[in-house]
């Protein structure tokens, strides 16, 4: 027994390492390793590393790229920030003195619109340790934050680490405070949900300012509305009511009407009318689709870019879908390289043999979706056991094809 608790323990250890090998291929192959990335400028997602033998006392934060790292600054002091967005490489610029780019020399003397924190230091969450940590004997898992991108101990999170298996995403507490309109989200998407809600002489107040006043386009508000419409219009002694009069008030309930239309498609309003809150302490886990929950009308879109967190809407982002960017970059050199290591009748075998497969795979989906069938791992195992079988029997006949 002990024999096999010990191999199951090796083996999960044997994955683990697997797993994080293929994570650090993936954001390594996201990146070209012999192009300096400065001539695209600032790209959406890149790997990013710091020199720390180049960095001399008082010298400005600076970062180069994964072919800068490989090229210019092979058998330095390395430390590797994983990935950042929107960054454009700083190898041999002003703030390297007389350090010369051999890849790409001819750059401007600074990147402005590149945004460092202490990473570039070789610092990491808000305790502002080093990792890997010498006074840390636990040596202590860290995550990143996706708006500011710095890594956080998970003790200094400042709520507890959620256990999932699911594809998660963390904000640390201080970008939810520089973007607050997360919270409201929060409340409802963020994990674990919240159940709790507002004082009802807190909420309706705030339920009936909404609901009485709407925003218009101009930036201005429509009048609160009454039976009447959005605004009250004389009338004449008559009762009845002038030609322009009737203009006035068609137009203004239509602007009413447009007012209200536009309010009710605001997300985040019709959230805060529900009255579910969020403490707005410590930092805030996100299932992997949480975006797609946020609102784009044009105030929120607005909000996003003053809060500095536009790319949220960015379904291209994502680590997850940089990594994905890697990964398929791999897979294609991969099956580059061996196909290209074959002659061309063997090239042309594999082409034959593998449209057959996809025909006969077709087929095979065909027949269960016909029959009302679930596709089971057992009909899979049983369909290529049996393309295995029919591989053979051709493989046999012919070997008694003479010509």
């Amino acid at each position: 027994m002990a024999d096999n608790e010990g191999n199951v323990a090796a083996v999960s250890l044997v994955d683990v390492e697997d797993e994080e090998l293929r994570e650090a291929l993936a954001v390594l192959a996201g990146s070209d390793p012999d192009q300096c990335s400065y001539q695209q400028g600032y790209m959406k997602r890149q790997a990013v590393f710091a020199c720390n033998t180049c960095r001399t006392e008082g010298m400005e934060p600076t970062g180069v790229c994964l072919a800068c790292a490989n090229h210019c600054h092979d058998g330095h002091d390395i430390f590797e920030l994983y990935t950042k967005r929107n960054f454009c490489c700083d190898c041999g610029n002003k703030n390297f003195g007389t350090f010369e780019c051999k890849l790409s020399p001819k750059k401007d003397s600074q990147n402005t619109k590149n945004v460092y924190n202490h990473n570039y230091f070789g610092r990491y969450c808000s305790c502002d340790r080093p990792y890997p940590d010498e006074d840390d004997q636990v040596g202590e898992e860290m995550i990143q934050c996706i708006i500011c991108e710095d890594w956080y101990h998970l003790k200094h999170l400042g709520c507890a680490a959620v256990d999932s298996e699911e594809l998660l995403e963390m904000v640390c507490e201080s970008c939810m405070n520089k973007a607050p309109f997360l919270w409201t989200y929060a409340a409802y998407f963020a994990t674990p949900p919240v159940t709790s809600k507002e004082n009802e002489d807190v909420t309706t107040p705030n339920v009936e300012k909404e609901t009485s006043s709407y925003p218009c386009r101009d930036g201005g508000h429509a009048e609160p509305s009454t039976s009447q419409g959005c605004i009250k219009n004389p009338t004449l002694p008559n009762g009845d009511r002038t030609e322009s009069q009737k203009r006035t008030r068609e137009e203004m309930e239509r602007h009413s009407s447009a007012c209200q239309s536009e309010a009710a498609l605001c997300k985040l309003k019709n959230l805060k009318t529900k009255g579910l809150v969020r403490p707005r302490v410590g930092s805030v886990f996100w299932p992997y689709c949480w975006r797609s929950k946020l609102c784009t009308c044009t105030d929120c879109k607005r909000a996003y870019v003053e809060a500095g967190v536009q790319f949220l809407l960015d379904e291209s982002d994502t680590v997850l879908a940089y990594e994905n960017k890697g990964k398929s970059l791999l897979r294609e050199d991969l099956l580059t390289s061996c196909f290209s290591s074959l002659d061309r009748v063997q090239q042309l075998e594999i082409i034959y043999q593998f449209n057959d497969m996809k025909d006969e795979l077709n087929a095979f989906l065909r027949d269960l979706a016909d029959q009302g069938k679930e596709v089971t791992p057992e009909a899979i195992h049983a369909f290529f056991e049996e393309l295995q079988a029919k591989k053979r029997r051709r493989s046999s006949a012919g070997q008694y094809n003479c010509s």
